[in-house]
């Protein structure tokens, strides 16, 4: 069975896909595109032009501070809440080589879009967008994101605890298992007090000592290290614009849904085709979060809450990287 993780590999700026004008909902999928750094949970926003997530040259805000330092979204999201926007947050760590799908909308002016996340080890790197202008986006489009330093914290390059104003890069479990080592005398680095490019880590290769915790083999990362990429879904599902690209795949026929129990159900559906490509893969997704992206044509699910009702989309992408229509399909656990 084929799976891929890598979601529309694209080109720098958009490309014009359909008719989307001022289309309401976006799905915003972020891949990471490093080999041995995470993402902490991820942050998106379709806000107003009034907002400004960060500005390189420029101090960062203490929520952008947050996000930078300890990967904590809870005060960017609380005032983007505030404001009106359209805010989505991702759920844990985001391993290298992998990708998240948030879906943001853009109704009552929110026409921008910004993404942030902090670069795990770091002392205080992040990677983002910063207000996207999505009212420029027919169909979908493709960004890459640099890694930036907030300038909040030395780059001293030692495990800590990641809270603010205190020295250190944090080190949950997944990340210290990719080789962050102990015992660093830390490296000598002022506070830079602006947002910037990052210089990326020094490391050093000395598990329990030396200049740092960090593993120059395993975490050394050039830019960019993610891709960003958006599509507008406001067009409902198949038979309508959705963002499908002229000549691309087919619906799939015949979607159907099986629940099996309190907490299982399948759906199934048949091939879907491409007058001038193959289909390359099913992408599979549950209330506008991607669960999988595979080459068959049905998709168990299990650890389901009880009595509760699911909307199931699946839309074929061939091997042009076209996507085909969204369809979708209601399913509830008894």
């Amino acid at each position: 069975m084929i799976r891929k993780t890598n979601v529309l590999a694209s080109v720098l700026a958009a490309m014009g896909m359909a008719s989307f004008a001022n289309a309401g909902e976006y799905e915003v999928t972020v891949t990471n595109l490093t080999s041995g750094i995470y993402f902490t949970p991820l942050i998106a926003a379709g806000h107003n032009g009034d907002f400004t997530l960060f500005r390189a040259g420029e101090a960062a805000s203490a929520e952008l501070q947050a996000i930078a330092e300890g990967g904590d979204v809870s005060s960017m999201a609380a005032l983007l809440d505030g404001m009106g926007a359209s805010v989505a947050t991702g759920g844990g760590l985001l391993a290298p080589g992998h990708s998240e799908t948030l879906t943001i909308n853009t109704d009552g002016g929110n026409s921008y879009l910004s993404v942030a996340s902090m670069l795990l080890p770091t002392n205080d790197g992040f990677t983002g967008l910063n207000a996207i202008d999505l009212s420029d986006v027919r169909g979908s489009a493709t960004y890459y994101a640099n890694g930036y330093d907030a300038g909040t914290e030395g780059n001293d390059e030692v495990v800590g605890t990641g809270a603010i104003g205190v020295p250190g890069f944090p080190a949950p479990p997944p990340v210290a298992a990719s080789g962050t080592g102990t015992g660093g005398s830390g490296i000598n680095a002022p506070v830079e007090g602006f947002v910037h490019i990052h210089r990326g880590v020094i490391g050093d290769m000395d598990e329990n000592g030396g200049a740092s915790d960090i593993n120059s083999y395993v975490h050394r990362w050039l830019n960019p290290v993610a891709r960003i990429s958006v599509r507008a879904i406001d067009g409902g599902d198949a038979g309508g614009d959705n963002g499908v690209a002229a000549g691309g795949p087919s619906a799939v026929p015949s979607l159907t849904a099986q629940a099996y129990s309190s907490s299982a159900v399948e759906i199934f559906w048949d091939a879907a085709e491409s007058a001038d490509s193959t289909i390359a893969y099913y992408e599979v997704s549950r209330d506008g979060t991607v669960l999988d992206m595979f080459d068959g044509r049905s998709f168990f699910e299990e650890g389901l809450p009880a009595g509760t009702s699911f909307r199931y989309y699946v839309v074929p992408v061939d091997a042009e990287d076209r996507r085909g229509p969204r369809v979708g399909v209601d399913i509830s656990t008894f």
